[in-house]
């Protein structure tokens, strides 16, 4: 009786469930590849495929086995120009939040999420080129905010203790125009 006082009176008494980290909030960093169709008010686009170098994550569990996952982003690709296609230096600052439920798929247990997306976009550069390839018409530079539905799938594997590794596939649908984007990352999450 007395070693429980002691210990109700020497300091702070943690529970979490069996099984359960103490702490389940974790921040991470992704890098991953993205492939972007824009809506141009000007004419038509190619889609471009390009490298997102930076993403910052955090997430942390939600009540009733679900959990939110926050990231912000920066994103620079280059679109080529034809005869019929605006070409243009395109770069996206956005941030993203969803909430995920882990699902068990046999020996597979991902997280499906789904969210929203809201990023600041700058086209710079833009302009078509004739058959031979010089410049047929010049356009002036344009920036955007964008907002898109994002759903997801993410997979997590335990590197040691407080590190896991994970990969997420993601489609983001545009609400307002602007940009319907298809990409894969891989990044590591730490449990602080």
């Amino acid at each position: 009786m007395m070693a429980l006082l002691g210990l109700s009176l020497s300091g702070q008494v943690s529970a979490a469930a069996i099984g359960l980290p103490e702490n389940t909030a974790r921040i991470g960093y992704a890098v991953g590849v993205s492939r972007l169709a824009m809506d141009d008010p000007d004419g038509s686009t190619k889609a471009a495929v390009g490298v997102q170098p930076l993403t910052l994550i955090y997430t942390d569990w939600l009540p009733r086995g679900w959990r939110y996952w926050a990231e912000g982003y920066y994103f620079r690709t280059s679109l080529d120009a034809s005869t019929s296609d605006i070409g243009q230096d395109a770069s996206r600052i956005g941030a993203r939040l969803a909430v995920q439920r882990n699902v068990q798929w046999g020996k597979w247990s991902p997280w499906l999420g789904v969210g929203l997306d809201i990023s600041r976009n700058h086209y710079s550069k833009r302009y078509t080129v004739d058959s031979d390839g010089f410049l047929l018409n010049a356009y002036p530079d344009r920036s955007s905010t964008a907002l898109g539905i994002t759903a997801h799938i993410v997979s997590e594997w335990a590197l040691a203790r407080d590190w896991d590794l994970s990969t997420k596939l993601e489609q983001v649908f545009p609400v307002n125009g602007g940009i319907t984007e298809t990409s894969l990352s891989v990044g590591v999450l730490y449990r602080y």
